[in-house]
C-alpha cells in the first residue's frame, strides 16, 4: 500500500497512531485549510506531534475527512471537516525520507 493510501486510510479511520507511523522522525505536516474555517493553520512536527494533535481532534470530534480520492502516489483529494466546516482539500506528499516515510506533507484548499 502506498504512503498516500496509508495516510488517507488512517485519516478516514481516525487512527492517530497509524497516521503518525506514516511520517519520519523529522517530518513536517502543514495544513492551510483551517484558515478558511476561521481557525489557525496547522503545523505539526514529527510522528509524536502529529499523533498528539490528531488524537485530540479525533477524540473530541473536531476533525474528520470524507469522500477521499487518491489521484496519484503522492496526492489525494478529500473533504476536510473542521468543527463542522467542510472544505475540499488536496493533500500532497512533497518529500520522502531516506527510509521511505513521509518527510513533508502539505494540505491546501482544492
Amino acid at each position: 500500500m502506498t504512503l498516500i493510501k496509508q495516510f488517507v486510510q488512517a485519516m478516514v479511520n481516525q487512527d492517530s497512531v497509524a497516521l503518525s507511523k506514516c511520517f519520519s522522525s523529522t517530518a513536517i505536516f502543514v495544513d492551510y485549510c483551517p484558515k478558511d474555517a476561521g481557525q489557525p493553520q496547522l503545523h505539526a512536527y514529527g510522528p509524536e506531534g502529529i499523533d498528539m494533535f490528531f488524537r485530540n481532534r479525533f477524540l473530541f470530534k473536531k476533525f474528520q475527512i470524507t469522500d477521499p480520492l487518491i489521484i496519484s502516489d503522492t496526492q489525494a483529494y478529500y473533504y476536510a471537516v473542521y468543527n463542522g466546516y467542510h472544505i475540499r482539500a488536496v493533500a500532497t506528499i512533497q518529500d520522502f525520507s531516506e527510509d521511505g516515510e513521509i518527510q513533508r506533507l502539505v494540505v491546501r484548499p482544492a
